[in-house]
């Protein structure tokens, strides 16, 4: 699977968007909610993260899992799963053997967690035919053996399904920020998590 979609910022009291009227979007449905539960894994030098690589174990909403996500030369990322199985199982053999040329034989172990309470709202044509997905999603992350403990904020994104086209994304992200969202300032949850280790900016 492709992963094709933007990142924002929003104050905690500040309401989500309204993207209804903007392009193909004829209706925003109402929220689902649901709680996530993610634990992040990487060498103890964090091989994958400085190549742009995430693999987690994830808990919660639809699609509980174990995911890889590659970052691919068109700025998307391809996104691998695996069944969820037991918490104390190890990598997925499949998953492990894809990140084989960056983590070779090193232990991968949990570096963060992440906890997020997301409100999907789906952004549907005139036909009620899903295209794209906003998230608003209230997160505490925590690094593993951070000192400085839980850190918390806030984010949107919008995620395109599969069958829109690529340029309802540049519509909506510039939908977005007319409406006041920010840019986010970290290329994902796990990285803003990490922040403060050395040799990851």
């Amino acid at each position: 699977m492709i992963e094709r979609e933007l990142k924002f910022e929003l104050d905690l009291d500040r309401p989500v968007p309204r993207l209804d009227g903007v392009g193909p979007v004829a209706r925003q449905g109402d929220p689902v909610k649901s709680v996530l539960e993610a634990t992040y894994f990487d060498t103890a030098d964090y091989r994958l993260t400085r190549a742009r690589v995430t693999l987690r174990r994830r808990t919660g909403g639809h699609d509980a899992g174990w995911h890889l996500k590659l970052p691919r030369a068109d700025g998307h990322r391809d996104e691998v799963t695996e069944p969820l199985g037991q918490p104390t199982e190890p990598v997925p053999g499949a998953l492990r053997e894809r990140i084989r040329h960056l983590a070779g034989e090193h232990e991968l172990t949990p570096i963060a967690r992440i906890r997020s309470t997301r409100y999907s709202y789906p952004l549907l044509d005139a036909d009620d035919r899903p295209l794209a997905t906003l998230t608003d999603d209230h997160v505490t992350a925590e690094a593993s053996g951070e000192a400085a403990g839980l850190d918390t904020w806030r984010e949107i994104e919008i995620e395109l399904e599969s069958a829109a086209g690529e340029d309802l994304l540049d519509v909506l992200g510039e939908a977005s920020r007319h409406a006041g969202l920010q840019p986010a300032a970290w290329p994902s949850k796990l990285r803003r998590a990490l922040r403060n280790r050395p040799g990851l900016d």
